[in-house]
């Protein structure tokens, strides 16, 4: 028996089963690309936040109970509803691919529900009250441009942006800075899935 399919034996009605493509059309940004809508068949509301503490790049809105954040070159936004848009998608296969990974993060987040209880509203607060000065309190303060930027905040601002990775900052990578770098990754994305 698989892990998947013992989880799935826990908890049988946690899990989304089934994502169908609804509906593709042309992107807006490149004709010779898709989007698409999808549907989940059940709601991720639950979800939503634990998948926006998982996601170092996501925006969550609790008004409108919507996730969007960048996976690839794509832009993905999931609703409460179940409802699910992708952008700049090759083909169908690609998009049922996208589909598939989808259904696997959102399940990982409806187990961390399940085993973990929700995300308290502090944590969320704390990660939405980010910005790129408190990474950049973080950061080593060398301005050593080896990432590429002008200085460690611009760094800050790409990298909560997903634009650089803190890997790009060859410093916080060395034991000197490593309790930093922990920090960082722990505002950035307090979950793990």
């Amino acid at each position: 028996m698989k892990q998947n399919d013992f989880i799935d034996l826990l908890f049988p009605e946690a899990f989304v089963k089934k994502i169908d493509i609804k509906e593709m059309t042309p992107c807006t940004a490149d004709p010779d690309r898709i989007k698409f809508l999808a549907q989940a068949d059940k709601p991720l509301g639950e979800v939503l936040p634990i998948l926006y503490l998982s996601i170092p790049n996501a925006k969550y809105s609790e008004k409108l109970e919507a996730l969007t954040y960048r996976y690839k070159q794509h832009l993905v936004t999931m609703f409460s509803t179940g409802r699910i848009g992708m952008t700049y998608v090759k083909d169908r296969n690609e998009a049922e691919q996208l589909v598939e990974e989808a259904k696997n993060l959102i399940n990982r987040a409806f187990l961390h529900l399940k085993t973990h209880g929700k995300p308290t509203s502090e944590l969320i607060g704390a990660k939405k009250e980010l910005d790129p000065t408190k990474i950049y309190e973080k950061l080593p303060k060398t301005n050593c441009k080896e990432c590429g930027e002008q200085g460690c905040f611009a760094f800050a601002a790409k990298l909560l942006n997903s634009e650089k990775s803190l890997l790009d900052c060859p410093p916080i990578t060395t034991e000197k800075y490593s309790a930093s770098k922990t920090q960082i990754e722990k505002m950035m994305q307090p979950i793990k899935l």
